[in-house]
């Protein structure tokens, strides 16, 4: 998880439309972690974005 806010981190200082494109993905990956409290929050970061 730490890896995923790392990149997070990186997507928003830099505003690299790859780095988001590709943690998109590492979103729909943590969607196998079920009910994990740190995945739905690291996805729901990464869903907010997007939305910037």
């Amino acid at each position: 998880m730490s890896a995923g806010r790392e990149a997070l981190h990186l997507a928003r200082q830099s505003g690299s439309g790859y780095v988001a494109r590709r943690l998109q993905t590492l979103r729909d990956d943590l969607r196998s972690y079920g009910h994990d409290r740190r995945a739905a929050e690291l996805a729901a970061d990464i869903g907010s974005l997007h939305a910037t």
